[in-house]
């Protein structure tokens, strides 16, 4: 029998690790012109740009930048007004984040399990969780695989609820075809250092609702 690496064996791999982030020159150029541009700030041209382009390959209207993807999912709670009172189901595998944006808005989190060949947010658990006083649901595209979107969708307007997409990990992820982040009422993505597209921080929300997206 084979005697584990960590017991003195050989190891299962020897080459180093792909560096993460990647990127190249296109990257480096694009910071040196935000750089000597002298224009910093969050309304800077090049951050219109980016959020249309974005919103645009995932299929929606509009793209809305923000500091990371905690702030996103508040901000998306706070324009479909959620706040105190109100209860928001989520999953329980998932970043603190999902669960804590709806604290910071002053609403409450109730757990609904996940599909156990998924990992993702199981529309059954969903509905059983649903009460006079649920306002949204948030769901996971957990490591880039898409939620039951069909179900979820059908439950959240059965019930008039916002269906809002937790969707840090699916950059560029679809649904039966349509893109991750225009499913939903609103899209939440992140760019942490450890997701799929990184800037290091930041995230951004997509809509299809021109009211949303003002808010």
């Amino acid at each position: 029998m084979a005697k584990l690496a960590i017991n003195g064996g050989p190891p299962v791999r020897t080459r180093p690790w792909p560096r993460w982030p990647q990127w190249d020159e296109r990257e480096e150029q694009r910071v040196r012109d935000v750089l000597h541009s002298d224009d910093w700030g969050g309304f800077a041209p090049v951050v219109a740009e980016f959020e249309h382009a974005f919103a645009q390959y995932h299929g929606a209207a509009f793209g809305i930048a923000a500091v990371n993807g905690t702030q996103t999912l508040v901000a998306a709670l706070m324009a479909v007004g959620t706040g105190p009172g109100d209860e928001v189901i989520v999953p329980p595998y998932t970043f603190i984040a999902t669960a804590s944006a709806v604290r910071l808005v002053g609403a409450t989190p109730v757990f609904a399990d996940i599909e156990a060949d998924t990992y993702n947010l199981d529309p059954d658990a969903a509905e059983a969780a649903i009460t006079s006083r649920t306002r949204a649901m948030i769901p996971v595209h957990f490591a880039g695989h898409a939620a039951d979107i069909d179900r979820l969708t059908v439950l959240a307007r059965r019930h008039g609820l916002v269906l809002i997409e937790d969707a840090a990990h699916a950059h560029g992820a679809s649904w039966r075809g349509r893109m991750c982040g225009s499913l939903g009422d609103v899209g939440s993505f992140s760019f942490q250092s450890s997701k799929n597209m990184t800037a290091g921080e930041g995230g951004v929300l997509t809509t299809n609702d021109r009211a949303l997206a003002d808010a």
